[in-house]
């Protein structure tokens, strides 16, 4: 998801906002997070554990796995894609823009997921729409079920497109 981000650039941010809000960026902590961002695609808390103990030679259980994520969750630096069981790494400059919503395009062919920030305006008129509907929204956030342009190619090449 982020190829193109700089190790030192995402970390320096992530720790600027655990200590604004006075709170430790561990070294667990901090070596999940660089996991998510490394590994480009979203990955499961089993297998975050699995890429924990490759990359930095730490053994992490489950249930401190999930304490992690969860305290990642809380300062939006980590995104539970609901679709999949799986977490992202956010983007960070999405929550700098407060007139945005981070959303998410993930290709059901490949995987691959895309932060998009959605003007809040439009996710308004959404829940206005929703809510005419006689239900109420409980989140802006989307999850949007896509095709990425590589499987779309893919895709109609096999079927003689």
């Amino acid at each position: 998801m982020h190829n193109d981000y700089i190790e030192s650039d995402w970390q320096t941010k992530a720790k600027r906002v655990c200590n604004d809000a006075n709170i430790a960026m561990t070294p667990k902590r901090l070596e999940v997070y660089t996991t998510l961002l490394k590994a480009g695609h979203p990955l499961s808390a089993y297998e975050l554990i699995d890429a924990v103990k490759t990359d930095f030679a730490r053994q992490l259980t489950p249930i401190s796995i999930y304490r992690m994520l969860e305290f990642l969750e809380q300062k939006h630096l980590v995104r539970k894609l609901k679709s999949a069981s799986k977490y992202v790494a956010t983007n960070l400059a999405a929550e700098a823009n407060s007139h945005q919503v981070s959303q998410f395009l993930i290709c059901g062919e490949c995987g691959e997921v895309k932060e998009l920030g959605v003007d809040e305006r439009l996710l308004g008129e959404l829940k206005t729409f929703i809510s005419s509907s006689g239900f109420q929204l409980k989140n802006l956030e989307l999850e949007l079920d896509c095709v990425c342009t590589d499987c779309s190619v893919s895709i109609s090449a096999n079927n003689g497109d």
